[in-house]
């Protein structure tokens, strides 16, 4: 009777642990393929986030940007004759955002256009409502869409400014922020011709009425010449009529010379130069934000399983604490 009871026990026991390894078992291929299947989600969000960015890249639009640099100098009139004289006078901050104004207005992308002959170009032709534009247009406008484009920056504080143009082509670019070099640096020299040019007039004219003036008093002083009264008024004020004559004419001599020294108020440093890579898409940048994204989606996909595995884990251990 005692060796049955021994007997039965020692089966019991056997047969408990029998059950308890195979509950182990059942439970740790539960938890593997639960978290195979954590694994599986995560690497499919993943990896289809990363394949879409890898098919889009070909398709994204390029923006390669082309710029000159330039510095400007504060001259008088006759332009910058030396080094010394481009220092005597100071560009305050209203003066130097005027100029990048200028530089940024339609009228000098209008200049590139007809310079470039870009009002055919395709790039140009319709109006542009991509992420670059600062507006879109309701109608084509080539000039307009041009003025889109323009990239003028100005180095922290100082006088050196940076001008051009992006494009969907390299080479375009390059041109193009030549073309706006120039075209700025000529309106600065038309601009002082043209002033120059009408000082020239208005001394011209100074000198014609000076001269007629003076004729008319050397015929009053002859013709009072031989009269024992003398008249003096006009004997002096034809005097001071020649010594005036003589000063107008010395600043129209002045001006003619500086006339013909004209230059403009900046000069170039640097050229612009065929960008090599484009500013839009970054790559480094596009793979960051490629890796963060595929992240959160692989996350997602990934919560279902993630959520069992958690309520799993705090079922456990609430049935530990209630054994204990």
């Amino acid at each position: 009777m005692a060796d049955a009871q021994i007997n039965s026990r020692t089966y019991e026991n056997f047969t408990s642990t029998v059950s308890s390894a195979r509950e182990r078992r059942s439970s740790t291929e539960h938890q593997t393929r639960r978290s195979g299947s954590l694994f599986t989600r995560f690497a499919s969000g993943f990896l289809l986030v990363v394949l879409c960015s890898l098919a889009a890249w070909p398709f994204l639009p390029r923006r390669y940007e082309s710029t000159v640099t330039l510095i400007l100098r504060a001259t008088d009139e006759a332009g910058p004759i030396s080094h010394g004289q481009a220092l005597k006078q100071l560009l305050d901050e209203g003066a130097v955002q005027s100029e990048l104004d200028v530089m940024a207005s339609l009228p000098l992308s209008a200049d590139v256009m007809e310079r470039l002959g870009l009002n055919t170009d395709p790039e140009f032709l319709k109006p542009n409502s991509s992420f670059f534009s600062k507006a879109a247009s309701s109608a084509a406008d080539p000039a307009r869409e041009i003025q889109n484009h323009v990239v003028v920056s100005r180095d922290r504080r100082s006088y050196t400014v940076r001008i051009g143009y992006w494009s969907n082509d390299p080479a375009k670019s390059v041109r193009m922020a030549d073309a706006l070099a120039t075209a700025y640096l000529d309106r600065q020299v038309q601009h002082k011709l043209d002033n120059s040019a009408q000082l020239i007039d208005r001394l011209r004219t100074r000198l014609v009425e000076l001269a007629a003036r003076e004729a008319d008093l050397r015929r009053v002083v002859n013709s009072d010449a031989g009269s024992s009264f003398k008249i003096t008024e006009p004997s002096d004020e034809r005097t001071t009529t020649a010594v005036e004559f003589a000063g107008i004419r010395q600043k129209l001599v002045d001006a003619m010379q500086h006339h013909s020294e004209i230059g403009p108020d900046a000069e170039r440093i640097s050229d612009a130069v065929m960008p090599l890579n484009p500013i839009f898409p970054n790559p480094i940048l596009m793979a960051l934000a490629t890796f963060l994204f595929a992240t959160l989606i692989g996350l997602g996909f990934a919560w279902p399983s993630l959520r069992l595995r958690l309520a799993d884990h705090i079922h456990s251990t609430d049935e530990a604490k209630g054994a204990k």
